[in-house]
């Protein structure tokens, strides 16, 4: 089997252990049926408090930068040396998430994952990103909107800082699924019926 197709599908695997459910499961809350019903760290944090909502963060974010490094460890080739194949990395990490085979193939929205994966693949990007999410979660109040404008920033910051293509089109397909994912949160926003983490929701 070609290696890469072996880094592919556990990157994968690793992607899709939830956290979210290692951390509340032993304390007796289920973030699939409680809450959002979301397997996310915000969840997390509505049933149990911010300090695991921030745990689990760490985990689902961690999960994707140990793949990076765990593939860049055994091909002994640099980020920049072979996008092709952290792009597939990053890929399948972050879809490990969202579609958990431990899960059903169910999962969370991919955001602490994407995170992880372009904090080390794009840094300039993301860190630009997040100075959209973290200034709009402050002043809305709401964890959703400032994910949406952070991913849908993602794929244009990439291009202006002229990262290779391959973490492009790889960071516009994802956040395009996570956008989709969050599909339920954007009714909520337009019906104004939304919460925000000012109301215990991170």
């Amino acid at each position: 089997m070609d290696s890469k197709i072996i880094y592919y599908i556990l990157s994968y695997l690793l992607g899709s252990i939830p956290f979210a459910l290692i951390v509340s499961l032993p304390q007796g809350k289920d973030p699939r049926k409680e809450g959002s019903k979301n397997p996310g760290a915000t969840n997390v944090a509505r049933l149990l408090g911010k300090k695991w909502g921030i745990v689990t963060f760490i985990g689902d974010a961690g999960k994707g930068l140990l793949a990076l490094y765990c593939v860049k460890i055994f091909s002994s080739q640099g980020f920049m040396e072979n996008p092709q194949l952290y792009a597939g990395v990053a890929f399948f990490a972050v879809t490990g998430h969202l579609f958990s085979v431990f899960l059903k193939f169910q999962g969370g929205k991919g955001v602490a994952t994407t995170i992880g994966t372009f904090l080390v693949l794009t840094p300039k990007a993301m860190l630009g990103s997040l100075l959209f999410f973290f200034p709009l979660v402050y002043f809305s109040g709401f964890v959703s909107l400032g994910s949406i404008i952070a991913m849908l920033s993602l794929p244009i910051l990439i291009y202006i800082f002229k990262y290779p293509v391959e973490y492009f089109y790889c960071a516009a397909v994802l956040s395009v699924l996570i956008i989709y994912k969050h599909k339920e949160n954007i009714k909520r926003l337009l019906k104004g019926e939304e919460k925000t983490w000012k109301k215990n929701t991170l």
